[in-house]
């Protein structure tokens, strides 16, 4: 006697979206980039292969270096000029949690609510991006660096 709880194209549904979750939830480390990118790598000055190693940056890294230390970021460099050379910053953000109480439409919770009582709150978590680091080039070489810990 045969008991199913579950279809198998349903269950083989459920893994394939499970990996995918799981996959996208990945965020990739130095070793991941340098393995992904193994002819960077080799071009990176042996002085700066430990550093990158270990997720590290330094003054007069290039940004290849940077990128396999750090990985990409998130959106598009700022480019500039301070005295006479081309300066470009590259900005990366993280996202922080941040608690909030909503009635049950997914307004913000500000009180009384007058015609759609009752009020039932509900409580969640949104993640509000904020920039977390920033890297400065010049002539293509890191001039500066700031990270918030």
């Amino acid at each position: 006697m045969e008991v199913r709880i579950i279809s198998k194209p349903l269950l083989l549904a459920f893994c394939a979206v499970t990996a995918l979750i799981t996959a996208a939830c990945h965020t990739p480390t130095p070793a991941d980039r340098i393995a992904e990118n193994p002819a960077l790598y080799d071009k990176v000055p042996v002085r700066h292969r430990e550093l990158v190693q270990n997720g590290q940056i330094c003054r007069g890294m290039s940004p290849d270096a940077v990128f396999l230390a750090w990985g990409k970021p998130n959106s598009a460099p700022i480019e500039g000029e301070r005295d006479g050379k081309r300066v470009v910053r590259w900005v990366y953000k993280r996202y922080e949690p941040h608690m909030v109480t909503t009635d049950w439409w997914g307004a913000p919770y500000m009180g009384v609510h007058g015609w759609h009582e009752p009020f039932y709150p509900t409580t969640g978590t949104v993640y509000v991006p904020t920039d977390s680091a920033f890297v400065e080039f010049m002539n293509g070489k890191v001039v500066s660096w700031e990270r918030k810990r």
